[in-house]
């Protein structure tokens, strides 16, 4: 924990210097325009930033802190709207919401502005939720190693139909100037019985989380982020299984390969229902993505160094030419894969589709 601390302050270092788009533009709205053209450029340089690029188009087509340059206020614009376009052009949602304002258009004119805002909101779902992990069903999910732990005197079947949702709301951002993204999330993976002769949920767990994700862009170091969360299969009494738990997570980038890496620290809790979950699950994982062209690839490797490991791997790819709907391939292989059972070694795959990645 005090490595991670130590990591952590190291980082928060690294960024004091950098200023973001809000100071940058404060020091714009003070008239501080040469300074202020400096940051913007450099802010679009660095990070890409739209909305520096198109305050950038505004300055030098008025002449603050430059000389008019209507060739350069042309580059600034175009490389914003091109921004602002791409943006949207890759939001899964682009078409719904097209369809969603075509619905509010044809509603009667409301005066209240107020009122206007409420009901636009209800008819378009305006509201930043937005996909967490990945959201996939299986219906073909086949366990060929292991035992499930049973439950009553259920049947329990090889083949099953796993499933996960999972969400996520950023609700503020760069309250400590650092760009840093403040967000909750809420992750249910379930394991479905439907192929025994009376179907049942076998096992869910239940995951909401509360995160500040801190982007950094330092050579290959991009972004990390700290966490706060609980995790349970909700059951209560001798199958209850729960934790509680703080994570800090880096993540880097090489080329096309992405690293995700990962430690936790478990709080100690007042009942524990499962005291030797972190023997098994160990401090923290290490994830490797890597996308290539319409494929996506990811591997996640786990072990507490005492032959208690566990990996994950999974593979998408786009069906029928969408942007939102992938085939979807999902292996495991080790402790840990639910709550349940994160004593018991699970070997299996799973065939599907998920709607996010």
């Amino acid at each position: 924990m005090k490595k991670l601390l130590l990591l952590s302050c190291i980082l928060l270092t690294l960024l004091a210097d950098e200023k973001s788009y809000e100071s940058v533009y404060a020091e714009y709205k003070a008239k501080e325009y040469e300074l202020a053209l400096k940051d913007f450029e450099k802010l679009f340089q660095e990070n890409h930033d739209y909305d520096a690029a198109y305050i950038l188009g505004y300055m030098y087509e008025h002449g603050e802190g430059c000389s008019v340059d209507i060739h350069k206020a042309m580059y600034y614009y175009k490389r914003a709207s091109k921004g602002y376009y791409h943006q949207r052009k890759e939001d899964p949602a682009r078409n719904a919401k097209k369809e969603k304002k075509k619905i509010f258009a044809t509603l009667t004119d409301i005066n209240d502005t107020q009122t206007y805002s409420t009901i636009r909101q209800y008819v378009e779902s305006l509201y930043n939720i937005k996909a967490y992990r990945a959201n996939y069903f299986l219906p073909l999910s086949y366990r060929y190693g292991g035992e499930y732990t049973p439950i009553g005197n259920h049947d329990i079947k090889s083949t099953e139909i796993e499933f996960q949702l999972s969400i996520r709301y950023d609700f503020a951002t760069n309250l400590l100037g650092m760009h840093e993204i403040y967000s909750f999330a809420y992750t249910q993976k379930s394991f479905w019985q439907a192929y025994a002769q009376s179907a049942y949920f076998r096992e869910s767990n239940y995951n909401p989380e509360f995160f500040t994700t801190f982007p950094v862009g330092y050579k290959h170091l991009k972004a990390f982020k700290v966490t706060l969360a609980h995790q349970s299969n909700g059951r209560g009494g001798t199958e209850e299984r729960s934790w509680n738990y703080t994570a800090g997570s880096i993540v880097f980038q090489n080329g096309l390969l992405f690293t995700k890496l990962k430690v936790w620290y478990r709080f100690n809790d007042k009942i524990d229902y499962n005291p030797k979950l972190i023997h098994y699950i160990g401090y923290g994982h290490i994830e490797f993505i890597l996308p290539y062209k319409k494929h996506l690839c990811k591997l996640l490797l786990r072990s507490n160094f005492s032959g208690k490991s566990a990996a994950e791997f999974s593979y998408s790819y786009p069906m029928f030419g969408s942007k939102d709907l992938f085939f979807y391939l999902k292996t495991f292989n080790g402790y840990g894969e639910s709550l349940i059972d994160f004593d018991n070694k699970i070997e299996k795959v799973g065939f599907g589709f998920s709607i996010s990645r």
